[in-house]
């Protein structure tokens, strides 16, 4: 292989440290890696010539940045990230306020504390009668902190 063709070799190997770091959190060793592989191919490049040196490096300007931010992209969108989301920006009790007077279902057993579910959203909760199977309608008495104070609903 001559100088040009390891150089590309150790480019390739770069972009495929940067995806195992993104998809892989190793505690930054890959970025390491991922950092040695790019200086590596860049000292190649331009030990071999000043034009090969600047054509690499202008290509890692342009690509690692948009490398990165579409790897978070597809995190963000991943089985890997969070399935729940804030729903207002920011939580804590005053937007967990606005749920008071809501039915929801359920999510888990609540013996007092379980989980409970607005449509897709899923909130912690505290039973205020004790032990709620799963599967059950409560209706949001009060926030108290993080969790929603319920009460099972009564069909009548």
């Amino acid at each position: 292989m001559n100088a040009l063709q390891w150089a590309v070799a150790l480019q390739i190997l770069s972009v495929a440290l940067l995806f195992a770091e993104i998809f892989l959190p190793s505690g930054g060793i890959l970025a390491l890696a991922t950092t040695g592989a790019l200086v590596g191919s860049l000292l190649i490049g331009f030990s071999s010539s000043a034009l090969e040196g600047w054509i690499l490096l202008g290509l890692d300007l342009a690509v690692f940045p948009f490398l990165v931010w579409w790897g978070f992209k597809k995190v963000e969108t991943s089985s890997m990230a969070l399935p729940e989301r804030l729903a207002s920006g920011g939580g804590g009790e005053e937007s967990l306020q606005s749920m008071v007077g809501r039915i929801g279902v359920t999510e888990t057993d609540m013996r007092p504390v379980g989980r409970i579910r607005f449509g897709n959203q899923l909130h912690d909760g505290q039973s205020r009668s004790g032990f709620i199977l799963g599967g059950v309608e409560v209706e949001v008495l009060s926030a108290d902190g993080n969790h929603l104070i319920v009460k099972p609903v009564h069909h009548d």
